[in-house]
């Protein structure tokens, strides 16, 4: 499956990369494991959903990393109020997806 992220964010998916040789699933798109340094890499697409790992509210904007249920966390942008530990799931963005509470 070939899968282009920047149309997967605008439909709100958010894809990873999951390498064959040690099973770690990972978020930003590279050419080569960050934890084994492997390139038996494939392009997954998450469900989208997991909980806030870290929040920061910063000029009336929500910022939160979120550890996807996959098991890799990303930074992004929220559209309500979340405390840590609260459920999220990723929606379209132009670039990116952001994150609501469930």
């Amino acid at each position: 499956m070939i899968l282009d992220p920047a149309v997967e964010f605008k439909n709100g998916k958010v894809p990873y990369l999951h390498c064959g040789d040690c099973g770690h699933n990972f978020f930003y798109i590279r050419d080569s494991c960050p934890r084994c340094h492997g390139r038996n890499l494939s392009m997954m697409l998450s469900s989208g959903r997991g909980r806030v790992f870290s929040v920061t509210k910063f000029q009336g904007a929500i910022y939160a990393i979120v550890e996807l249920d996959e098991g890799f966390r990303m930074y992004s942008n929220v559209l309500d109020d979340v405390k840590i530990g609260d459920r999220v799931e990723a929606v379209p963005g132009e670039n990116k997806p952001v994150y609501r509470k469930v």
